[in-house]
């Protein structure tokens, strides 16, 4: 019988650790390159030194740390009001880990949750009213601007489940058309319909966060697929060279918002998806609303040859009109899922009424009172 040789397992072993190791540092430092995209530990070392809080900064746009992809923690000024971003990097004041009050909501967005042009965002105003009606809650606001659905999906598993929500809004029509909806939505994950799916999104998920090779591979695939994706299929940008995806728009964001919407229900977690609003043609804006999804699909793949004369403003009505009625599709198959609409309301006055200035996307404080009452009016029977 021959014997077994441990020596020469031992470096078998160690080769092969040493192989992966050295993958593991060149991904790293690519996609540092690539997109800013570091290690965990690589971010938890260098913020330490990044995140230096600021007293007071005059500032028009809040500077972000490119090692924790957060706004850096300080009190700033703007718009002659003072912003506050906490310790973990989000607005607001700071938080502990614990959900020691037993009901605390997480507002997930972009830009329009983060609520800079306004003194008080609509998770602040969401707070006082349920504590102004006896509901003793604290609303977390994660929002951040440029920073789309892809972020916010990643940022509820690998850390907010973590903070014990027991309830989660998202609002994500804009910023996800415009990074998301590009050659990384090539692949679609299939919806989860049993705990092993589950399981294997989770790890999915830790994977992506913690392993760059890893993290590089699932990029690359999904570029590479984007490559043969027919010219039928693709949707010129206006916004950059680059093509957006018709499966985005059919598939994709369901199948995303479905996938949180099976997490965060396995995590006892209610989820509320809020329609976004942008105030941009309310007569044209209220003629496509009667179209079915298909329809607006069909005239978003030919909008450039369509009878509307700024066809920026066009992409973006059908876009954000097909997104809003995707979150009813997903209400469809995930029953629990509870859509706030404040369309009508945040659009039946002049746009200046509930918006920023000449701005029909960002809200005012009217806007984001609105925002604020509609969440209230379909939560308070949850909490």
């Amino acid at each position: 019988m021959k014997r077994i040789n441990f020596k020469d397992i031992f470096l078998g072993l160690t080769v092969s650790i040493t192989f992966l190791l050295t993958i593991e540092v060149f991904f790293s430092i690519f996609l540092i390159f690539y997109s800013n995209s570091y290690h965990p530990l690589i971010k938890n070392y260098l913020s330490k030194k990044a995140n230096i809080p600021n007293e007071n900064i005059e500032v028009k746009v809040l500077k972000q740390d490119k090692y924790t992809n957060r706004m850096i923690p300080g009190d700033y000024k703007i718009n002659n009001f003072k912003v506050r971003i906490n310790d973990k990097g989000f607005r607001g004041k700071d938080f502990s880990v614990a959900n020691k009050k037993g009901c605390r909501i997480i507002a997930f967005g972009g830009s329009t949750t983060l609520g800079l042009q306004s003194k008080k965002s609509y998770p602040l105003i969401l707070e006082e009213k349920l504590n102004k009606n006896n509901f003793n809650c604290e609303v977390l606001n994660f929002g951040f601007g440029g920073k789309s659905l892809n972020f916010i999906e990643n940022l509820i598993v690998n850390e907010a489940i973590n903070y014990s929500p027991n309830i989660i809004t998202i609002m994500s029509n804009s910023n996800s058309t415009r990074y998301d909806s590009f050659g990384n939505s090539s692949i679609s994950s299939d919806i989860i319909e049993s705990r092993f799916q589950l399981y294997l999104y989770e790890i999915n998920k830790f994977f992506y966060k913690n392993i760059m090779t890893y993290k590089f591979m699932n990029l690359a695939s999904k570029r590479f697929v984007s490559w043969f994706i027919n010219k039928e299929d693709k949707i010129e940008s206006p916004i950059s060279n680059n093509y957006h995806l018709k499966k985005y728009y059919t598939e994709k964001y369901v199948s995303q918002l479905s996938n949180i919407a099976s997490y965060t229900k396995s995590r006892d977690i209610k989820l509320v998806l809020i329609k976004e609003a942008w105030f941009i043609n309310q007569d044209f804006q209220n003629q496509i609303k009667k179209l079915s999804k298909n329809q607006l699909i069909d005239k978003l793949m030919n909008y450039k040859k369509l009878d509307y004369q700024n066809k920026d403003e066009l992409f973006w009505m059908l876009t954000n009109e097909i997104l809003n009625k995707n979150l009813d599709e997903v209400k469809i198959s995930n029953p629990s899922v509870l859509i706030v609409d404040p369309l009508s309301e945040l659009y039946k006055v002049k746009k200046e009424i509930n918006f920023f200035k000449n701005d029909g996307l960002h809200l005012n404080d009217n806007g984001n009172r609105i925002i604020a009452n509609k969440i209230f009016n379909k939560i308070k029977n949850e909490l």
